[in-house]
């Protein structure tokens, strides 16, 4: 949301080919009689190149409610801890791989699904850590919708950041405003 200032609240993660811009959002609707609005965060993945001549998506967006925030800002937390077994991660629902010299542990969130002139369209966000025997851990945002894929790799420093701001929007985005009818 604005402040009186004229400030929003976002940041922008880049990478080498991509990147993802975090801020808050709004859902408008109306029901019972009034306008309703109801704070939202919005996820706005891109690539910085685009694919060239194919027709891929060059951006996607995802807004999700406040407790799907912080349940993303949970689990990257989770993820920076170095001290958890593939159990642990296992059991609080993280995918966990590995194959050869690489290991990763994946989080995303419950899809979301809706009907276009096309037919059922299905988007996920996640969060992951990966690393292999001998490097260190690195991470990533991504999103997912249908064959489109981006991947947002950000540093130790700014996954840390990106959780602490995530939790920040999800509580101060939890709010409804209602016109009177």
């Amino acid at each position: 949301m604005m402040s009186q200032c004229g400030r929003i609240q976002r940041h922008i993660f880049y990478a080498a080919q991509s990147g993802v811009e975090v801020q808050p959002g709004v859902k408008q609707g109306s029901g019972a009689g009034h306008e309703e609005s109801e704070g939202r965060i919005q996820f706005r993945f891109f690539l910085l190149k685009p694919p060239g001549s194919t027709d891929k998506t060059t951006q996607i967006r995802f807004i999700s409610e406040p407790p799907e925030a912080y349940d993303l800002a949970w689990a990257m937390g989770m993820l920076l801890d170095m001290g958890l077994s593939p159990q642990q991660y296992e059991a609080n629902h993280f995918r966990v791989k590995s194959s050869g010299s690489k290991s990763s542990v994946s989080y995303r969130l419950s899809p979301h699904v809706y009907e276009s002139a096309t037919g059922k369209v299905q988007t996920e966000v996640g969060v992951e850590a990966y690393w292999s025997t001998v490097g260190e851990r690195k991470f990533a945002l991504f999103v997912s919708r249908g064959a489109d894929f981006i991947n947002v790799p950000v540093p130790r420093a700014g996954f840390r950041f990106a959780a602490a701001f995530l939790g920040h929007l999800a509580l101060a985005q939890s709010w409804m405003e209602r016109s009177a009818g």
